[in-house]
């Protein structure tokens, strides 16, 4: 049974802790502007510094959850986290913002890696494995969807202080959960202090490289479209993927899922481009959630059926690092061409959308069945 007591523990502190890690992006980015006048790209950056931070500790990796219990591992992470989120109002230069950023990445990356790698693989049957990893990723989706919403709307009726307590609070549940998950003690391996385990699987890495334009084309709209509307109507496209995917069970061919995904994407793009009327940008919204979780659902199958035996872990925790570095990426565009229009911006996401289909359509899409053939 997959929607055990463990598993359904994991899943909610996942989407829990996506919630407050999304939440501090446009938090503060708008206080980098308003509050310390700033240049947009310096906040761009200031701000992604946490996404691109998740890979500081990935050597340490399996060291840490093979020599000390990964329930600790996990939440001793988030409540760094959640702590780390609650100095912001008393830093007082922008490197301390930036370092701050990064130590929030890197417990970040820790937290995922000790859940999603581990603990959830740990808590289900090994023919259940395959779908607890695909319904972790999504529970994280939707949490960045509500954390970004969160972010952008919840200055209307909450001071900065008092979202950053919720982004802590989100967090300290999420540890809370994970402290309730009931795990198999494991004796300490006497294992090197560095390795890859648990860290990156390069025989996943090309796929993973195709996966960047999914989290890309988000980024670049998160950062260019400062609405809630759009991240509503986006996460109910996301939702349209998953329940057509509840209900039509059957497998559907890599190259017409991506074609699909892709297709869709572009549309989207297409629509939001005009802003002609709020029907025209909840559309596009919709379009591009929908082609999201189409794309995503077939580069995820990638990620965990290329690794061998006992790589499941690295091969998707290079999965969690690639998402949100693409994510950070995207977020960073608007802020690096500022003085250019949004037009500018849709236009460099619509070509990121049709490359990254050629590559899966040319080469990566027979690069995994020929690594897929005899198992």
């Amino acid at each position: 049974m997959l929607w055990n007591k463990n598993f359904t523990l994991l899943t909610l502190a996942n989407l829990l802790l996506h919630v407050a890690a999304y939440s501090l992006f446009p938090l503060v980015y708008r206080w980098l502007i308003y509050e310390w006048h700033v240049t947009s790209l310096m906040a761009s950056v200031a701000s992604v510094a946490f996404g691109f931070s998740l890979c500081l500790p990935g050597i340490f990796n399996n060291y840490l959850v093979d020599t000390f219990s990964r329930k600790r591992v996990a939440t001793y992470s988030i409540f760094v986290m959640a702590l780390a989120g609650l100095l912001y109002p008393y830093l007082t230069s922008l490197w301390m913002v930036v370092m701050m950023r990064v130590l929030q990445g890197a417990v970040f990356g820790i937290a995922l890696m000790a859940t999603g790698s581990t603990l959830v693989i740990d808590v289900t049957s090994s023919s259940k494995r395959n779908a607890a990893n695909r319904v972790f990723t999504w529970a994280g989706v939707l949490g960045i969807g509500i954390g970004l919403a969160v972010g952008l709307q919840g200055e209307d009726f909450l001071t900065m202080e008092y979202l950053l307590y919720a982004s802590a609070a989100c967090c300290g549940i999420a540890g809370l959960l994970i402290s309730m998950v009931e795990v198999c003690f494991r004796a300490p391996l006497n294992l090197p202090l560095c390795s890859t385990d648990r860290f990156i699987l390069f025989r996943t890495l090309l796929p993973g490289i195709n996966l960047l334009v999914v989290p890309f084309v988000l980024g670049v709209l998160f950062a260019s479209i400062p609405e809630t509307f759009f991240y509503l109507c986006m996460t109910g496209g996301f939702l349209v993927y998953l329940l057509i995917r509840q209900l039509f069970k059957a497998p559907m061919s890599g190259r017409l899922q991506v074609l699909i995904g892709q297709l869709l994407t572009f549309i989207g793009l297409s629509l939001l481009m005009l802003r002609y009327s709020v029907v025209i940008d909840g559309t596009g919204g919709v379009l591009v959630g929908l082609g999201a979780g189409f794309s995503l659902g077939q580069f995820l199958r990638m990620m965990v059926l290329l690794p061998l035996h006992c790589e499941r872990g690295s091969g998707y925790h290079t999965f969690q690092m690639l998402w949100h570095a693409g994510m950070m990426c995207g977020f960073i565009v608007p802020g690096w061409l500022w003085r250019y229009s949004a037009l500018e911006f849709y236009h460099i996401a619509m070509i990121v959308c049709l490359c990254g289909f050629l590559f899966y359509q040319i080469y990566i899409h027979g690069y995994f069945t020929r690594h897929m053939e005899g198992r």
